[in-house]
């Protein structure tokens, strides 16, 4: 038998053999279903922290309403101070309050500004508890939160930013009650 010819046989006999069959499936599918599980989980995380901020800045403005705080440092200290979801919220978080004019309701469709890491510069915003009484106040909070799975903001269309961060948004409204 010629060399030509066994080299052929052992191709045939490889070619039939279906030992490593599994083997490719799960090389296939796996980093599929891995991929999977992680973007749900931090699509659960970004989702529970967002709830998490919500909820912090509620109680936030609770205490603003009450008069017991007037400054953006201490409302961002109040927020922070409610959620451990977010960690390294003090240096992340951009605390926004304005009045709103009832009459023309200017300034709510404006863009929210968050804290850019990359620059370390926190943008110029408005806070401006000092309105007269019964007036509508309007309070924007941005967060800046670090993704646990990269991929998992361009799959699920999670607000991001252009260095790939979660963008977390909290909007409040509330009156100025009378002291």
């Amino acid at each position: 038998m010629s060399c030509l010819a066994r080299i052929q046989r052992a191709l045939a006999r490889t070619w039939r053999a279906e030992g490593g069959a599994v083997t490719i499936e799960f090389v296939i599918i796996f980093p599929f279903v891995l991929s999977l599980l992680l973007m749900s989980i931090d699509s659960g995380i970004t989702q529970l922290r967002q709830v998490f901020l919500h909820r912090a800045v509620d109680l936030a403005v609770r205490e603003v309403r009450l008069g017991r705080t007037n400054d953006a440092d201490r409302m961002s200290d109040l927020i922070c101070a409610r959620t451990a979801m977010l960690p390294g919220c003090r240096q992340k978080i951009a605390v926004e309050m304005q009045p709103i004019n009832t009459e023309t309701f200017d300034g709510l469709d404006a863009p929210n500004q968050c804290v850019d890491r990359e620059t370390e510069i926190a943008p110029a915003l408005v806070f401006d508890p000092g309105a007269g009484e019964q007036e509508l106040m309007l309070i924007r909070v941005c967060v800046i939160a670090d993704p646990f799975v990269r991929l998992t903001g361009y799959v699920s269309a999670l607000p991001m930013n252009e260095d790939g961060d979660y963008v977390l948004v909290s909007n409040s409204v509330f009156v100025m009650e009378p002291r």
